[in-house]
């Protein structure tokens, strides 16, 4: 069990350090699902957009879309819209 205990401490400190890395620190829990979700989906399809978020986290429309909007202000993600769809916007990450 001690080894367990050492694993789970050392994961949990290196979940801090990302949060820290990506600074996140300061956002909510749902907040940062947000960004992780979109995250995963760049990594996994090459593409994200709104709609890929809502589906994926679960939360409404209302809280992604407030969400995303609080990270463009912070400069954490970037927002371009859909050549495809002018009602739709894909997501990338800012690179700091």
């Amino acid at each position: 069990m001690s080894n367990f205990k050492n694993d789970l401490v050392n994961i949990l400190e290196m979940l801090q350090n990302i949060e820290i890395d990506l600074n996140l620190v300061g956002y909510s829990e749902t907040e940062k699902r947000v960004y992780y979700t979109i995250a995963l989906r760049l990594s996994k399809s090459g593409s994200c957009n709104i709609s890929n978020v809502i589906e994926t986290s679960g939360y409404s429309r209302s809280t992604v879309y407030k969400t995303i909007k609080k990270f463009e202000l912070d400069n954490l993600i970037k927002l371009k819209q859909s050549n495809d769809d002018k009602r739709e916007f894909n997501l990338s990450l800012s690179v700091s």
